[in-house]
């Protein structure tokens, strides 16, 4: 299989994924350097509260929405269908919930002055609804091109929001914060509505079969992304519970640089989710051996200048963006920085099992994931605070990174010399490009 040919998409993809570091970039010099600690602190709570309710909506009801599109480009209006009626139980639910117990939520993790922005979370949810099924519907065409221009309507146009209110002297607090996200979320809304319509094909009586089997995929992904978020998520909670906001923002402001592997784990899904499950769906075991096989090898070389400059720079780079804030995250970014060997081996054979329908199967690295990660950090984070919590991160991710790519050599099996011989792959991958030109 030809990666090569699918080059501009890729390009694409590699451009959408960069916002989020744009937007962090602008993250930092204007709310990291500008915010209080508590105020910071409080909004990395609220904003891990937020992207867990959206990874878990999604994992119940996009995930499923994206491997059946991908595989069935016609009749799709039936799954649509389904996937935004359990999207919206799920959101109202959880979301509701959480208000309702934003004060001994707060208290647990030692931030009184939480609960007020906890208010805010159903409209944060709201505006992103659309936005997030309808990136789901363009990955499953591969119209990267339009998941760009609505991602970046969200990631550049907050920045530039912040920084008018700013410049009117009105952004002071974790909550107008909280109400530029909402606006720029609903904006991408907007945009994803406008170039998505076409794709959300309504059946106003779907079938039971739809039903069944978007249930049974989704539930064993549920519990899959559960795991994940408690590995992910879990220690800035921790670290919040006995430490408080102020250290979660020392932690943050190191922690934000590992945006830059969140952005290889979704170039990986956007690609091999959809490619994985149209090559299963056609039986075709040799082409998806190779696809997963190049994509290890060459998203693991992909990352080594990202984990060397941070290794070695890690001090001089703090320095200069955060103008002498935040020493501590030093060592804590040289730490993040090991996970660049461990992310990509992980987001493949996750993504590889999601696309070969072994939704349990994914499930239970999730299980096993959730296991390691909270063993490590109620061992360290006690002890050495920030930087156990970053200990346990690195420590988790290599561990399950492993066991992943364990699980996906039951099904597609491969060994680490084919990995390797796939050397010759990416030379004719840069003479090829070369010769283009």
């Amino acid at each position: 299989m030809e990666l090569g040919k699918h080059l501009t998409k890729s390009l694409w993809g590699l451009a959408d994924k960069a916002l989020p570091v744009a937007y962090g970039i602008g993250y930092v010099y204007l709310v990291i350097r500008v915010l209080p600690e508590e105020e910071f602190g409080n909004f990395v709570l609220l904003q891990e509260i937020f992207l867990i309710l959206s990874s878990l909506a999604a994992a119940l009801a996009l995930q499923p929405l994206l491997k059946f599109a991908a595989e069935d480009t016609q009749d799709t209006g039936g799954i649509v269908t389904v996937s935004i009626l359990l999207n919206v139980v799920f959101v109202l639910l959880t979301s509701g919930a959480l208000v309702l117990l934003r004060h001994p939520l707060s208290a647990m993790m030692n931030a009184p002055t939480l609960a007020p922005l906890l208010l805010q979370l159903p409209a944060l949810m709201a505006a992103s609804f659309i936005r997030n099924v309808a990136l789901v519907l363009l990955q499953s065409r591969f119209r990267i091109s339009r998941l760009f221009w609505v991602d970046a309507v969200h990631f550049l146009g907050a920045p530039v929001l912040i920084w008018v209110y700013s410049r009117m002297h009105l952004f002071n607090s974790a909550m107008d914060l909280v109400v530029i996200s909402i606006i720029s979320l609903s904006a991408s809304s907007l945009l994803a509505l406008i170039l998505t319509w076409p794709l959300f094909r309504w059946n106003v009586r779907p079938a039971a079969a739809d039903f069944h089997r978007m249930w049974d995929f989704g539930r064993y992904s549920l519990g899959g992304v559960i795991s994940y978020l408690v590995y992910s998520k879990a220690d800035t909670f921790i670290l919040s519970a006995f430490t408080g906001p102020a250290q979660v923002a020392v932690y943050s402001s190191a922690k934000i640089f590992t945006r830059i592997f969140e952005m290889a784990t979704q170039i990986i899904q956007m690609f091999l989710l959809p490619g994985a499950s149209l090559l299963a769906s056609r039986g075709d075991r040799s082409n998806l051996k190779t696809v997963v096989e190049k994509s290890l090898l060459f998203s693991t070389v992909g990352m080594l200048p990202v984990m060397i400059p941070l290794i070695l720079f890690a001090g001089p780079l703090v320095k200069l963006i955060y103008g002498g804030r935040y020493p501590d995250a030093v060592l804590i970014l040289q730490l993040f920085s090991l996970m660049s060997l461990a992310v990509p081996a992980f987001a493949i054979g996750v993504n590889v099992l999601m696309g070969l329908g072994e939704a349990r199967a994914s499930f239970v690295l999730g299980m096993q994931m959730l296991v390691v990660s909270v063993a490590a950090y109620i061992a360290v984070i006690p002890w050495l605070g920030a930087v156990g919590a970053a200990i346990g991160v690195v420590l988790s991710s290599f561990v399950t990174a492993v066991i992943a790519l364990k699980l996906v050599q039951r099904y597609v099996p491969f060994t680490l010399r084919e990995v390797l011989s796939r050397w010759q792959d990416i030379l004719e991958f840069v003479r090829s490009r070369f010769q283009r030109r």
